[in-house]
């Protein structure tokens, strides 16, 4: 029997924290989306109905993030769940090919903005007695590539953030789980190619990569665990992935 919770999803209007709000709203739970786009927002909302929050802000800025989490409406402060969702990767080709801009802006959203809404929310995950945090990293974290450097970097921080903090967190009630997944489908390579659609395409000719769903319900799954069981990490990849690296 499923007990109804809230969750708070970043990234919520597109790819694996979109697929996590259907799933979730469609199992009977309440979703605080976050995202930066509200026309989005609220197109979720209406698609969604009243057990979806729209609340846009940018996880980069903490004060703007602290307040807007401060003013929701009862019931959707009492959340118990957080999946760390938002994520990007931005500019092509080698280290000295990607600009300070884009740099600054994968570090700030993959790292800080993960940290910030980590360190927001955390009191109520723990004061719930059933928290749970699902970190997104991705399986760049611990494999390298040619063109990785920043994005894949700052995955591995995730990684290694979650290993760290889960141990912070034993005795708290708070589980901790590190999705690790392969090549996507979704925004994600339109954001890379800055909305060259035809580029974004190419990304995921070569094989067939796995969808928003398929991460959303490995989310959903450990999510569902009994209370005495962690899933520490899940990594998951399309069949026909490649996952040497020389």
């Amino acid at each position: 029997m499923i007990v109804e919770e809230t969750i708070v999803i970043t990234g919520a209007t597109a790819g694996i924290g979109l697929a996590c709000a259907r799933q979730l709203i469609a199992q009977g739970h309440r979703v605080v989306g976050i995202g930066r786009r509200q026309e989005r927002l609220d197109a979720l909302h209406d698609e969604l109905g009243n057990g979806f929050y729209p609340l846009a802000c940018d996880i980069r800025q903490n004060h703007e993030l602290q307040e807007r989490l401060q003013a929701l409406p009862e019931p959707f402060r009492q959340f118990s769940k957080l999946i760390n969702s938002a994520g990007l990767l931005q500019g092509q080709g080698s280290f000295l090919d990607v600009t300070p801009t884009q740099v600054t802006t994968m570090l700030e959203t993959n790292i800080s903005g993960l940290l910030n809404v980590t360190r927001a929310v955390l009191p109520q995950l723990i004061a719930s007695g059933r928290g749970h945090i699902v970190n997104l990293s991705s399986i760049g974290a611990h494999l390298h590539y040619v063109g990785g450097h920043v994005y894949a970097a700052s995955k591995a921080f995730v990684e290694h953030f979650s290993r760290c903090l889960r141990t912070e967190l034993v005795g708290a009630r708070v589980r901790l789980t590190d999705i690790a997944p392969g090549k996507t489908r979704s925004e994600f390579a339109l954001v890379q190619f800055a909305g060259d659609q035809a580029r974004a395409d190419q990304a995921y000719s070569t094989l067939t990569p796995l969808e928003p769903d398929d991460i959303a319900r490995s989310i959903l799954w450990a999510l569902a665990q009994p209370p005495h069981v962690n899933i520490s990490s899940i990594e998951l990849v399309p069949a026909d992935q490649h996952l040497s690296y020389r």
